[in-house]
């Protein structure tokens, strides 16, 4: 591994690869990636990996419409294939959702998202099977749909390292070092990085991260489980569209001929020490989704089988929003932390914005300035639309 390097990133998930992958497109390729295990091998790679841009902040509907024009992209950018399927997104809510949700369409077609309302009718024949009961609102958003959230975070990854970059996978970081208040070189298992520019993209290690620098960054971890449901008899009545159902508190999408589903908010959180946590999902978890996979998709579910599933984690703020760009006192160290369950879709863009925080002195595509990690000693806590995670 390289001694020296204009910027260190930390942390191999989707949001370093396109930070590597942002930063080699502006000709900045000494650069030096650090993953203590392999791309993409924790929250990146087990992500939902649900493409949408229905948020209630502006930077981050901003960073979402970004976002799908470089999954849209993706093959001619990275010569991968495959990654993004642009099905369409769907979300679904109660009668109480309609007011948000029309006002946060009308919002997002300034920025270009294609999204409308949905009918009872409408919906039943997009989901032919759903079961309606309870539904009072349902939209679909007409660009969105779903990737592989391993495969993206390894082409972004690829290109990098073509143009020069050092992708150092299985070497941990392990300090910071910091002189007259500037980043002077990274303590990694491999031996020291002299750099002038790191960036924290660690995830749920983030705010370990960020103590090596003295900040005390708000981020709490929480244990996430999803399962994997197929129904090989019955291939036909697996849902085309992904689904973000706030009614049932469920999220899924299409997985390879096979189905993922996940858990919504609002929830009762379960948090967990990042180093010590249960990474295969609960029987009581897999009873519980069945269930509501069985009242709401009944014909699916009664012909589905559960034949996998995991635990993965949460790097979740006081108010379910990223932790982006420069901290105060320290130069040359930046965050890109904190994402609450909601970054991977974001990531692309993302990429692109730390990159320009670190070559032009700030993000100039979209302002990032109400994500700062001092809003929380100001009090400046942002607001979603709806609960946790779904912004």
């Amino acid at each position: 591994m390289r001694k020296s390097a204009d910027v260190v990133i930390i942390g191999g998930g989707v949001m370093g690869a396109a930070i590597a992958y942002h930063l080699s497109e502006r000709g900045c390729t000494d650069v030096v990636l650090l993953e203590r295990k392999t791309l993409a091998a924790e929250g990146t790679g087990h992500s939902g990996a649900l493409v949408r841009q229905h948020y209630s902040q502006d930077p981050l509907i901003q960073m979402a419409v970004r976002s799908v024009r470089i999954f849209e992209e993706f093959e001619e950018r990275t010569g991968r294939k495959n990654v993004f399927s642009q099905t369409g997104w769907i979300k679904i809510g109660s009668a109480e959702m309609v007011a948000e949700m029309e006002s946060n369409i009308e919002r997002h077609r300034a920025f270009g998202v294609k999204a409308d309302m949905l009918s009872i009718d409408e919906l039943l024949e997009l989901i032919p099977g759903i079961n309606p009961e309870g539904i009072g609102a349902a939209l679909i958003e007409h660009n969105g749909g779903h990737a592989d959230p391993v495969a993206t975070t390894e082409g972004l990854a690829e290109v990098a390292k073509s143009r020069g970059a050092e992708i150092a996978e299985g070497v941990s970081a392990t300090g910071i070092s910091v002189s007259g208040g500037r980043v002077t070189a990274v303590e990694t298992t491999a031996g020291t990085v002299a750099a002038p520019v790191v960036v924290n993209a660690a995830g749920p290690w983030g705010a370990a991260v960020g103590s090596w620098v003295g900040l005390d960054i708000p981020i709490k971890i929480t244990r996430e489980q999803d399962i994997v449901v197929e129904a090989p008899d019955q291939p036909d009545l697996r849902p085309r569209y992904p689904v973000s159902n706030g009614l049932d508190r469920t999220y899924w999408r299409r997985d390879r001929g096979r189905l993922l589903a996940g858990d919504g908010h609002p929830k009762e959180n379960e948090y967990v020490n990042a180093d010590d946590y249960k990474a295969t999902h609960d029987q009581r978890f897999e009873v519980e989704m069945m269930a509501r996979l069985k009242h709401r998709l009944p014909a699916f579910a009664d012909s589905a089988r559960v034949v996998g599933g995991y635990a993965s984690l949460y790097d979740v703020t006081p108010d379910w929003h990223p932790i982006l760009g420069r901290a105060d006192g320290i130069d040359g160290y930046l965050n890109c932390v904190g994402w609450s369950g909601h970054g991977f879709k974001l990531g692309p863009a993302v990429g692109e914005l730390i990159a320009e925080e670190i070559l032009d002195g700030r993000a100039s595509s979209i302002d990032i300035s109400t994500l700062g990690l001092d809003r929380f000693a100001r009090g400046a806590l942002l607001a979603g639309s709806y609960a946790g995670n779904q912004a």
